[in-house]
């Protein structure tokens, strides 16, 4: 029996031996790949309502983050991926991959079908978190393209089951006509069996602020500061020839481990269209406070002093404190341990492919049934679709894997600095205040003072 990740590398690797151009040296493994992606409907009717109303238009369809649930004894795993409807064409949002990369919508079609005239179902999900209680978090934005449908609201599902078992509306005070909340993290204080104790943290890409979800009382707040929007000077992207560009804001969002003996954590966060890496206690985070103002304080959230060498997307961090992102050019996957200051020296390379390691838009770390750790990646030819040049006769998308032990075996992430071993939060204190900087009244947006 395997417990993890070997599940799917013989299938992959009879998918890698079918295609040209995968044998570039890189230390993730391809688990599955698409040219365009298929789908399972309930029925024929079901299929031809949706190509009639053109709810599914071939080749519209395309995937932006992945999460994986491995599950006890003869149970499949089983791996999600998103399909945010930027437009029409997309049949479902929400679904699981199966053995031959067709997608069946989760938890079932008729959660999809009505394409945002039903707030019951899913409208728009860009990403999804799974957590160590087995819960799989999905933020609909409610949203298709630009046009508001539904409010938004995070839905939380028992993995054993498929049931819902918890589901929050946003409420209209915690965002603005321009917000998008496209990444949740799910911050879980376990007490033995007791998953109380949550909250999740969502970026806010085009409203450049972070939603906070206080599982426990169902309520929520906003939270905005500079450090979430997008630089201007960043907002060109350039991949494999092409590029776009995309002002979006706080996008990329990691949870550290737990410090202070349990007692908080940090988020480490970034821009798209940036190349800094800021960070933020949880506790700031949680301070209900933010119901009445959602203007946090600029000295509050830092930022490091240097910066990577170009854009990032998705960010994932494991139990040892190691963040692992991915860079645009070249496109590469890399990882940087947090003991050590935040700096291209203290980057490393683990994976680098121009063809198939393109926008890394969905990191995650995954927890298997051995106790292991794995890195899942997917990657798109995202060029093509923000270019339309996107073509059916290419791999436009793949999703890569591999155990983290292996991947970081001989690379100098694995090992802390000996007089800091384990403070993977060493060099976030060292960060100092701006010089000049007077407390008082701060606002973000000029929507702050109306």
């Amino acid at each position: 029996m395997s417990y993890g990740i070997e599940r799917f590398f013989l299938l992959s690797y009879c998918l890698a031996c079918c295609w040209p151009g995968l044998g570039a040296k890189s230390e993730l493994r391809i688990v599955r790949q698409w040219p365009e992606l298929e789908f399972v409907f309930p029925n024929e009717q079901a299929y031809r309502e949706a190509t009639d109303k053109r709810y599914y238009v071939p080749g519209n369809s395309v995937p932006i983050d992945v999460d994986v649930h491995h599950r006890q004894g003869d149970q499949k795993s089983r791996i999600f991926i998103t399909i945010p409807r930027f437009d029409e064409g997309r049949p479902m949002t929400l679904g699981t991959v199966d053995d031959t990369g067709r997608v069946s919508a989760y938890p079932d079609y008729s959660w999809h079908e009505n394409q945002g005239q039903n707030c019951n179902g899913f409208t728009s999900v860009f990403r999804i978190a799974i957590d160590e209680c087995n819960r799989l978090w999905a933020m609909d934005t409610g949203k298709i393209g630009d046009k508001d449908y539904c409010p938004p609201k995070i839905v939380a599902f028992d993995l054993a089951t498929d049931n819902v078992v918890y589901t929050h509306i946003v409420n209209a005070s915690s965002y603005i006509p321009t917000s998008l909340f496209i990444t949740p993290v799910v911050d879980v204080r376990k007490r033995g069996t007791d998953c109380s104790d949550t909250y999740v943290y969502v970026a806010d890409v085009s409203g450049f602020g972070i939603l906070v979800v206080d599982v426990a009382r169902n309520r929520s707040w906003r939270i905005t500061h500079r450090l979430m929007f997008p630089y201007p000077s960043r907002g060109t992207f350039t991949i494999d020839g092409q590029s776009f560009d995309l002002m979006d804001g706080i996008l990329g969002m990691a949870l550290s481990p737990l410090r202070n003996n349990g007692i908080d954590r940090d988020l480490y966060f970034h821009a798209l269209a940036s190349t800094t890496e800021n960070v933020v206690p949880t506790s700031l985070l949680r301070n209900e406070s933010y119901l009445h103002d959602s203007n946090a304080d600029p000295q509050s959230i830092k930022v490091f002093a240097e910066e990577r060498p170009n854009q990032a997307a998705a960010e994932a961090m494991d139990r040892n404190g190691i963040m692992y992102f991915g860079l645009m050019e070249p496109p590469s996957i890399w990882c940087w341990n947090a003991a050590t200051e935040f700096s291209p020296r203290n980057f490393h390379q683990l994976a680098v492919n121009r063809e198939t390691l393109q926008f890394a838009s969905g990191v995650k770390v995954v927890n298997n049934l051995k106790g292991e750790q794995e890195l899942w990646v997917l990657t798109s030819s995202f060029q093509r679709v923000m270019t339309d040049t996107l073509s059916s006769n290419r791999i436009n998308f793949r999703i890569h894997a591999e155990k983290i032990k292996a991947l970081i075996e001989n690379s100098p992430c694995k090992n802390s600095p000996k007089e800091r071993h384990g403070s993977h939060r060493y060099h976030a204190n060292l960060i100092t205040p701006s010089r000049g900087y007077k407390s008082g009244t701060y606002k973000y947006g000029a929507v702050s003072y109306l």
